[in-house]
């Protein structure tokens, strides 16, 4: 998925600003919620954005 992919329709979050939140040391769907909030509005993405932070951590781990 693209950064400039919108994830969240209802507040209009992409997953770049996603990505920025976890650059900044958001960790949790929560923690990327209160400063975006994405899956906020109706909840239908939050499956998504969790998704996208479980991705988010792999990425982080040296392998």
């Amino acid at each position: 998925m693209p950064d400039l992919a919108t994830v969240c329709h209802c507040n209009n979050v992409s997953k770049g600003q996603i990505r920025a939140c976890w650059e900044k040391g958001a960790r949790s769907v929560d923690e990327i919620a209160d400063a975006t909030r994405a899956g906020t509005g109706c909840g239908g993405c939050r499956d998504t954005v969790c998704g996208i932070v479980e991705w988010l951590g792999e990425q982080a781990v040296p392998s």
